[in-house]
């Protein structure tokens, strides 16, 4: 049947039934309606790029669940009143067609960990879906309900709708779709009226009575500039208020200080005791004997699934500050973040515990958290917050960002030239090939020589050496042979394996670098890529010429891909519908580039160089640990021991590179997009021995490798007196990323980091901790967070804020 795709049309309709009581007790249903018209299936990008043109209060996202189809779906978000309940979707289609496909929708790739080491991945593909006759996914709708803030920092419930409106059989390779879709949204609504608070504050600080006096002078100065503010000690919590342990009864305390305070802003101070020896974790949920305010631990293991294959390279949960700022489940209950009341929280994968499923996870108040060991961090940190707050407004380098990266992963296409050699003599052969990219630049030529030699046995080897050709950046296009390689010999056997990722960065997910020589055929493998600024398009010519110089061979592989991930994650373009970070920031600031593929992130002292001058915003987006964030040069040449460039560090040898920052009071944020940069548990001996330990398989978790590192990168810069960061995100876990042309439209690491930036620059927040929990709102909403294996929910759990929640963005003006 042929029809027009029509733009989607909402019929809005709230209407209220019932009578009004004497008694003020009788709740109202309120009824929300609205019909949606799809679009004629076409191809999936058309379908797609349909979609996302339908209506400005829809958005388009995808289920990107590990080796399932990658579908797109409709997201539409409701608020509701927060004394709503008995919230109920229902939903009506009309009509259906089919669409026969071309080709099978692909599966989602997972997410890698942004690690500086290698790791190992598995082959992605869920044949119990591809098999299927059924449609995937189940069902047309899913609805999730979460309390949280809305974009005036009040308490209310979230309606998110995930509309699917093309559905996929993939034994049949086709897609259903119907005419519209008709939703209804009903719920009850107290008539009790709104609660009045008596006595109301912005913030409450929360600390040990050690810090109290320190404390004291940012007490006043939040009063002094309007921001209502209150500080509790651990000490009083822990004798008023009940919990099953220490974390538990400051999270009720914090949800007292929001019904009776209407709090909306909660600053922890107090890290571990020590940065010489102390202990991280006490016992699966929490760390508390060696720290001034406790830590909740997450159970969710990403273990094997997310996406590892070595059993050892996971986390066996996270520090999740947000435990603290999800105080309501979606029906306004206490979220404790164990629903099974088993005693293990937040578990998810964990070996013989049940699983905790639908915690809401959506913030209820913004929490924010200075890791502070000592009274002297605490008084630094103070006079930075101070000083920053009242002198940093209308200051230049604060219109100033700074964003370094480079390429995350070897996404290259598999080339996999077919080269029959059936009719050929036995003699030398040159194979040639060249890289041209998207403007008709040409590269260098590859050239590799091989024998077919019918009486001997075969050789064929690996070879990744294109770090040896190219020396400085930006760089013409770039083509390298890895296989055949230079003197190997096709015989008489067959040969065929798979480089490990030690030699061939990523090949478990895309097959790029995979050796096969079979029946006569020679598989021609390689890369293709072009060394500059968003060079994501080349074509690959390969041609072969015998021993008289004759072509025997020729044959072209157009427009292949390759995408530096981290510089579309920080850059002004716009991937898959989506924009990097410097794309949403407003145009009065300086945009500072520090990429590999320009050059310009050489070394650390790029970097510091950099961020001396002062910035309002440093965002670095690659691989990290506790100690380091580094990342690639482009195309990763010659893998990643000979392309990783480092960029920060805590400890290098006997010496502390950060202490040479001469920003002073000229604080950026800092957004760190990485692997455990803020994992704040971390202390020297422990760091010292973590390499031995992982030696004899028993992994302690530090992520330091024998680094002796006193404390977290992100920490580290808060801590430094006068100079380094006011504030910083990012990961206490294993961080996730995107290969390819997905890295920043489906979630992950290069999803929410972006959403920091158009948080600021698009929704305009100036305040740091609306701008950050916001962030993670629209996160939650826009993903399934209840597709723990996607790792969406791990996302939010561990992107922990180190800083005030309630600084003012830039400072506020003198009076």
């Amino acid at each position: 049947m042929k029809r027009f795709a029509l733009p989607v049309v909402f019929m809005l309709l709230i209407t209220s039934f019932g009578a009004i009581a004497e008694n003020d007790k009788s709740p109202e249903k309120k009824v929300i309606e609205f019909c949606l018209q799809i679009p004629e299936f076409s191809t999936l990008r058309d379908s797609i790029h349909s979609l996302s043109s339908l209506d400005e209060d829809l958005k388009v996202s995808y289920l990107c669940s590990p080796g399932k189809p990658k579908v797109p779906y409709l997201v539409k978000h409701i608020e509701i009143p927060f004394n709503s309940r008995k919230v109920e979707v229902s939903f009506s289609v009309e009509g259906t067609n089919e669409k026969i496909l071309d080709e099978e929708i692909e599966p989602a790739t997972p997410m890698i960990p942004l690690l500086p080491a290698e790791i190992s991945g598995i082959e992605m593909r869920d044949e119990s879906i591809y098999s299927s006759s059924e449609p995937y996914p189940k069902e047309w709708i899913r609805y999730f309900v979460r309390s949280g803030l809305n974009d005036r920092n009040v308490l209310v419930k979230h309606l998110a709708i995930h509309v699917f409106p093309y559905r996929y059989i993939p034994a049949s390779n086709k897609i259903i779709y119907p005419d519209e879709i008709r939703i209804k949204v009903s719920y009850l609504l107290s008539s009790r009226s709104k609660t009045c608070y008596k006595d109301s504050y912005d913030m409450v600080i929360i600390a040990p009575s050690c810090f109290k006096r320190v404390l004291q002078k940012l007490v006043d100065h939040k009063n002094s500039i309007g921001v209502k503010t209150f500080l509790k000690t651990t000490e009083d919590i822990y004798r008023e208020f009940k919990g099953r342990d220490k974390p538990e009864k400051i999270k009720y305390f914090i949800k007292y200080a929001k019904e009776r305070y209407n709090i909306t802003y909660v600053l922890l101070v107090g890290g571990l005791k020590s940065k010489i020896w102390a202990r991280p974790r006490d016992n699966a949920n929490e760390g508390s004997r060696d720290w001034y305010l406790p830590v909740r631990y997450t159970n969710l293991y990403d273990r094997p699934k997310y996406p590892l294959a070595e059993e050892k390279l996971h986390d066996p949960g996270v520090i999740s500050d947000l435990y603290y700022a999800d105080i309501y489940d979606g029906n306004g209950n206490f979220s404790s973040w164990d629903p099974n009341n088993d005693g293990i929280f937040a578990a998810w994968n964990k070996p013989c515990v049940e699983n905790d499923t639908d915690i809401d996870l959506c913030p209820d108040v913004i929490v924010g958290r200075l890791a502070c060991r000592n009274l002297m961090e605490v008084r630094n940190v103070v006079d930075k917050i101070i000083r920053y707050e009242t002198t940093a407004y209308n200051s230049e380098w604060f219109k100033r960002i700074i964003v370094v990266s480079g390429d995350g992963f070897l996404d290259q296409e598999d080339l996999d030239i077919e080269w029959n050699i059936t009719d050929l003599p036995d003699g030398k052969y040159t194979i040639y090939a060249q890289s041209i990219n998207k403007d008709g630049i040409a590269g260098p030529v590859d050239k590799v020589e091989v024998t077919i030699d019918r009486r001997s046995r075969s050789k064929i080897t690996f070879n990744h050496d294109d770090h040896k050709r190219v020396k400085t950046y930006p760089a013409l296009p770039v083509a390298e042979i890895t296989s055949p390689s230079d003197g190997d010999i096709l015989g008489y056997t067959d040969v065929e394996f798979s480089p490990s990722e030690r030699k061939a960065y990523c090949n478990r997910f895309t097959g790029w670098a995979n050796v096969s020589y079979k029946d006569g055929i020679m598989h021609i493998r390689g890369k293709s890529y072009d060394p500059r600024p968003y060079g994501n398009i080349t074509s690959f010519h390969v041609w072969i010429e015998n021993e008289d110089h004759e072509i025997v061979f020729s044959a072209w592989r157009n427009d292949t891909e390759m995408y530096y991930e981290g510089e579309w994650v920080t850059g002004e373009k716009v991937l898959e519908g989506r924009g990097g970070a410097l794309y949403y920031m407003p145009d009065d600031f300086e945009k500072i580039k520090l990429w590999t593929s320009n050059g310009k992130f050489r070394s650390m002292k790029d970097v510091i160089r950099a961020i001396s001058k002062g910035a309002g915003f440093v965002f670095l987006s690659g691989h990290g640990s506790p100690n380091v964030w580094c990342n690639h040069l482009p195309g990763i040449p010659g893998n990643r021991r000979n392309s990783e460039i480092y960029g920060l560090r805590v400890v290098k040898g006997l010496s502390f590179p950060l202490r040479r920052l001469t920003n002073f009071d000229k604080l950026p944020v800092f957004v760190i997009g990485g692997c455990h940069n803020a994992q704040f548990n971390v202390s020297m001996i422990p760091s010292f021995l973590h390499l031995f330990f992982f030696m004899l398989g028993r992994d302690t978790k530090m992520w330091t490798f024998g680094d002796p590192v006193p404390e977290c990168l992100c920490w580290y810069l808060v801590k430094l007196p006068r100079r380094g960061a006011i504030a910083s995100i990012g990961n206490s876990g294993l961080g996730y990323g995107r290969m390819g042309r997905e890295c920043t439209s489906t979630g992950g690491d290069g999803w929410i980091t972006t959403e920091f930036f158009r948080q600021y620059g698009e929704e305009g927040r100036d305040i740091l901790g609306d701008v950050y929990a916001h962030a993670i709102i629209e996160y939650i909403n826009t993903f399934d967070m209840s597709d723990l294996e996607a790792g969406h929910a791990k996302t939010v759990e561990q992107w922990i804020l180190l800083g005030d929640p309630s600084l003012k963005l830039g400072g506020y003006p003198l009076r």
